[in-house]
Order: C-alpha cells, then sequence, then structure tokens
C-alpha cells in the first residue's frame, strides 16, 4: 500500500472521528429533567424554535400552540418524568424533558433523539 493510500485512510478515520464525536460533546451539557423540574421550568414560560413554532404552558395546567400561525390548545401534565400533552384527539403523546441553559430538547423516550429541539423562554404575546 502506497504513501497516499495511507493518507487517504488516516484522513477518512479522522473525518468519522470527527462526525461522532461533536454531536455527543453537543449532547453532553443537556440533562433530564424530574417532574418537579418540568413543572417549575415551564410554568409561565414557552418552547418555541423562534419562527415557525411556539407552545405556551399555563399555570392552570393548559397549554397554548402556534404552529405556522395556526392556534391549537391542550391540557399539560408530567408524569413519570416526562412532559404529557393532550389535545383531546388521541392519547397524550408524552416525552422526556431535556435542558442545557435555555436550551431544551423533548424526546422520545424509545429513541432517545430529540423529537423537538427549541429555546425556553419568557410567553410572548401571539395571536
Amino acid at each position: 500500500m502506497g504513501p497516499c493510500r495511507v493518507a487517504q485512510r488516516c484522513a477518512l478515520a479522522f473525518a468519522i472521528g470527527v462526525v461522532f464525536a461533536f454531536p455527543a460533546q453537543a449532547a453532553e451539557g443537556f440533562r433530564k429533567l424530574k417532574d418537579t423540574e418540568i413543572r417549575a421550568r415551564l410554568v409561565g414560560m414557552e418552547i418555541t424554535d423562534g419562527v415557525h413554532w411556539a407552545e405556551q404552558y399555563m399555570r392552570d395546567g393548559t397549554f397554548r400552540a402556534f404552529h405556522m400561525g395556526k392556534p391549537s390548545k391542550g391540557k399539560w401534565n408530567v408524569r413519570n418524568g416526562q412532559l404529557c400533552l393532550d389535545q383531546g384527539k388521541a392519547e397524550a403523546e408524552c416525552k422526556e424533558v431535556w435542558l442545557s441553559g435555555n436550551r431544551i430538547e423533548l424526546r422520545t423516550p424509545t429513541s432517545g433523539m430529540p423529537a423537538i429541539d427549541g429555546v425556553l423562554q419568557k410567553q410572548q404575546p401571539r395571536q
């Protein structure tokens, strides 16, 4: 095997290492919230991507959602370490809540992958 072939393999191994290392480092700052932490962090706040959607969590256990300009509402609660949203159509959808600063991820418990990735902030006036 020539020196050029060895260099290509080394470069490929390095690139693969970089791809797999950075997601792990980015996820390190996130920690899973417990029931009481979820309630304390979400009441009076909203999760948003800043442009397309926002979900606002009220003290009385209701939520308002705004997705691409369309409002909807429902009820929210916390059980077994998960945030559960019920819009009255089907069974409540529950996700784990992970937080790093003001960055928040709602993850499907079985996959561990973020289903929702956004920012946690004070509620903004929305229509």
